[in-house]
């Protein structure tokens, strides 16, 4: 279990603004941020690191400014100029990496991980670990296959090879999530995600009827076969899970596509930054909050946030990172202090799997696209189709396209 009240002196929420609310990107920071944000410099027993001195004063404003930063849009390219990455599943990585050693975990990008993943392929596994919750073990996927591309990835999942979730799953390609609604609904949704965008960043709106994305963003896509699960949801409450949408497809539909932190999972592995939930062979742990969206039309309801344990010394760099991709939620809107966002026991989550939180580490919460599924059954939307929690559709782009 976690000890809730260890966070309290570490919190930094990012509180948005009543006036105009999840798609405003002006974030407010509490004029106490420089005595309560300890993560750098705190040294309790619940973490491992030693207390930092004054002369890290610069690196805490650099935190702050990041921190209100954490929503802008940035423009041009995410790659530097020249820049190559080799593409690859963390967990390859994570099979040869000690969480507990710190040496290792600083540096997991090691030259026996590129023996086995060099170039281009992307190699898929996802297996059950004894550890694991039975729903885990129950979503996990029981196959060993590579994939050349994305593209082969979808296939796979199309003819039922991979039926588990995509958390680290073709790091370095963009993943999304699913909305599909009658045509007569679309607009209300559409408008929706307009005022919500740092919960719901439009990736994709298909044409009237279209089971397809387009052919830029996912070549031969089917979006009624290509997700490894879906849930199907009438008035408001879900009615079955189901693994191809085929014979649900409304023929006057619209199909959304938005963008998911999954997205990113290579870029924080890149960095040092390990994924618990891939460690753990689990779905990530999802909440429901306190903030509230802004409504549109018949649609109302409140943001939901996924977890990720973050190391205390690397939460700036965390933030840093995942800023840079507003098109997949961008930076956290909490980090630590649960309570302050409306989640009671970070050890329930209402979606997914919980994770170990190590002693050393602070949870970080992201806008999830989950938010959607929540605010269609606030919302007592007639019917909907969309992707499972963790089950996402996976693109041809690269993560760090500018949308």
């Amino acid at each position: 279990m976690v000890n809730l009240s260890s966070w309290a002196a570490t919190a930094f929420v990012f509180k948005v603004p009543q006036k105009n609310l999840i798609h405003d990107t002006t974030m407010s920071v509490p004029s106490t941020l420089r005595t309560t944000t300890n993560c750098l410099r705190m040294s309790n027993e619940n973490f491992k690191s030693s207390e930092v001195d004054d002369t890290n004063d610069v690196e805490l404003e650099r935190l702050q400014s990041l921190m209100i930063d954490s929503a802008q849009p940035q423009e041009g390219s995410l790659k530097p100029n020249g820049a190559t990455r080799d593409y690859r599943d963390v967990r390859d990585v994570f099979s040869s990496h000690n969480p507990n050693d710190s040496n290792d975990s600083n540096n997991v990008d090691n030259d026996d991980d590129h023996d086995n993943i060099r170039g281009d392929t992307i190699v898929a596994k996802s297996s059950s670990s004894s550890s694991a919750s039975a729903s885990a073990s129950a979503s996990a996927a029981t196959t060993t296959t590579s994939f050349s591309s994305p593209q082969e990835f979808r296939q796979a999942v199309r003819s039922g090879k991979h039926t588990g979730p995509t958390n680290g799953v073709c790091p370095g390609f963009m993943q999304c999530n699913l909305v599909v609604l009658d045509e007569d609904q679309a607009f209300d949704f559409l408008l929706f995600c307009q005022r919500n965008k740092k919960a719901c960043p439009l990736i994709e709106v298909c044409d009237v009827g279209s089971p397809t994305a387009d052919s830029t963003i996912a070549k031969g896509s089917d979006l009624r076969t290509d997700i490894p699960k879906y849930c199907i949801y009438r008035d408001g409450k879900l009615d079955v899970e189901v693994e191809d949408v085929t014979p649900y497809w409304p023929e006057r539909s619209v199909a959304f596509l938005i963008g998911c932190s999954f997205s990113y999972d290579g870029a924080l592995l890149d960095a040092g930054i390990p994924l618990r939930s891939v460690e753990q062979s689990k779905n990530v742990p999802m909440y429901r909050t306190n903030i509230p969206c802004r409504s549109a039309g018949s649609l109302r309801g409140n943001v939901v946030v996924s977890m990720k344990p973050i190391r205390g010394m690397d939460v700036a760099k965390e933030v840093e990172i995942t800023s840079k991709y507003p098109h997949a939620h961008g930076g956290p809107v909490c980090v630590g202090c649960p309570d302050a966002i409306g989640i009671e026991d970070v050890n329930a989550p209402e979606w997914g799997d919980s994770v170990d939180i190590l002693p050393d580490e602070i949870p970080v919460f992201h806008m999830c696209g989950i938010t959607p599924q929540a605010v269609l059954m606030e919302s007592g939307v007639s019917f909907a189709i969309t992707h499972s929690p963790g089950h996402m559709f996976v693109t041809d782009l690269p993560s760090d396209t500018v949308i």
